[in-house]
């Protein structure tokens, strides 16, 4: 592996409210657990104002569609759609525009609007969408969601705590997956709150906002209610993203997350 001492183009975006860093250069080879800590230090060191990263990926060249606009990789190699639409809104530059993008953790190009500097992604459908006991277990290929709903269940635990239990006991075969998250949902007040584990970086983050559990969440309903839904989740960051899931012929026809994304840094790093 090789070690980096400079990125030479990284851009941090905002979507609702999940900071995440986006890396040009052609670092793929790297440490990526490595990478992820001296990025994120060298970034907080660089400018204090920005909020804390959350997540890294690579904007990438496609592997596999020639016709679409980039690729989206995840330092861990896991699907993200907050980051994927962070990508979207850097490559674009915000015009309103429509295509294809790649993503790592899923199989083949998701489509995306842009309007009025609002990423709308179509996100992987599940590979299963099932009622567990403890809430909706929704597999969406990259990332395996719990959905929570039940307001008991919410107040004994938090969703790192559950997360990390589960783990542990190897429930749901969560830990033999790329990234598997928690997510608690209030139907009452729209509000959400979401714990993610990487396998690759083996380790958890409390979600300021998360797109793939915001998916997650409409699916999980529209499953449950066999109807189209849209829902304007509320993000932990006080953001919302809306989420549609669209239920056509009794089935889950598509699912997309839309809101958005703003630019807080484009520039050079050194790292440490």
């Amino acid at each position: 592996m090789s070690t980096v001492e400079v990125l030479h183009r990284v851009v941090v975006a905002y979507p609702g409210g999940n900071a995440t860093a986006v890396v040009f250069d052609h670092a793929l080879d790297a440490d990526r657990k490595d990478l992820n800590t001296r990025l994120i230090d060298a970034l907080a060191t660089l400018d204090p104002d920005l909020p804390g990263i959350e997540q890294c990926c690579f904007a990438t060249t496609p592997r596999t569609d020639s016709t679409a606009i980039g690729r989206m990789e995840m330092f861990g190699g896991e699907f993200c759609g907050n980051a994927t639409r962070g990508v979207i809104r850097i490559l674009t530059d915000g015009r309103d525009t429509d295509g294809l993008v790649e993503a790592s953790g899923v199989d083949h190009p998701l489509r995306f609007e842009v309007t009025d500097a609002t990423v709308r992604l179509t996100m992987p459908l599940p590979a299963r969408a099932e009622t567990v006991p403890e809430g909706a277990l929704v597999a969406l290929g990259g990332i395996t969601h719990l959905v929570v709903t039940d307001p008991a269940a919410r107040t004994r635990t938090t969703p790192r705590e559950l997360l990390t239990r589960l783990l542990a006991a190897r429930t749901h075969a969560l830990h033999e997956l790329p990234a598997a998250g928690v997510t608690f949902y209030d139907n009452t007040t729209g509000a959400a709150h979401f714990s993610v584990w990487v396998r690759e970086v083996d380790t958890v983050f409390d979600e300021t906002a998360c797109g793939s559990g915001t998916s997650a969440i409409g699916i999980a309903a529209a499953t449950a209610a066999r109807n189209t839904l849209t829902l304007r989740v509320i993000q932990p960051s006080g953001e919302s993203i809306t989420t549609e899931a669209t239920w056509t012929h009794d089935t889950l026809d598509t699912s997309t997350i839309a809101g958005p994304v703003d630019i807080l840094f484009d520039g050079a790093v050194r790292l440490p």
